[in-house]
């Protein structure tokens, strides 16, 4: 059983990456981390409606996307930017609706009911301004058919204080 981690944190020591380390810690199996920031994605160049369709990029997307399909569960793990998911996060998946469209990735149906959890910090009132994000990826997971199973939402304002909050008994069982 593979757990891939997607983090779309912009830092190093991130509070999101800290929050999502002490959930995998639950986790019976092997897990995988991929940091979106240490990897080189495009913005997608939206053709779906042209009829050459999607032309290809030289990048790291598809090695990301063929790691999270053969993984058994997904955690996407992001700070809370401007009330939603980080830039980093939101290019990997927007480039979704490419990948979608290549055939030899078959993206759709490998993605299809796969476990997949949300974890975002924030800090003002995140407890609120954090759910536009859950929702969002709701969706995202409803589109795609993947089984959306659980998120946590951490406060967390600076650097480090994650490893202070008073939450963090909930990630202690968060896959079990």
């Amino acid at each position: 059983m593979t757990l891939c981690i997607i983090s779309g944190s912009s830092r190093e020591n991130s509070n999101s990456e800290y929050f999502a380390e002490k959930a995998a810690a639950s986790y019976k199996g092997e897990v995988k981390w991929i940091r979106l920031r240490e990897l080189d994605i495009q913005q997608i160049h939206d053709q779906r409606h042209d009829e050459s369709g999607f032309s290809p990029v030289d990048d790291d997307h598809t090695q990301v996307i063929e790691t999270m399909l053969s993984a058994d569960a997904v955690l996407f793990a992001t700070p809370l930017y401007w009330y939603g998911m980080s830039g980093y996060m939101k290019t990997f998946i927007d480039r979704w609706s490419q990948a979608m469209r290549d055939p030899d990735l078959d993206f759709k149906e490998r993605v299809k009911n796969t476990p997949s959890y949300v974890i975002t910090c924030g800090g003002d009132q995140v407890d609120i301004k954090g759910l536009p994000l859950i929702l969002q990826f709701k969706h995202i997971f409803e589109f795609t058919g993947m089984d959306f199973k659980k998120y946590f939402i951490g406060e967390a304002r600076k650097p480090g204080d994650a490893s202070k909050s008073n939450r963090l008994h909930q990630l202690e069982q968060f896959f079990d």
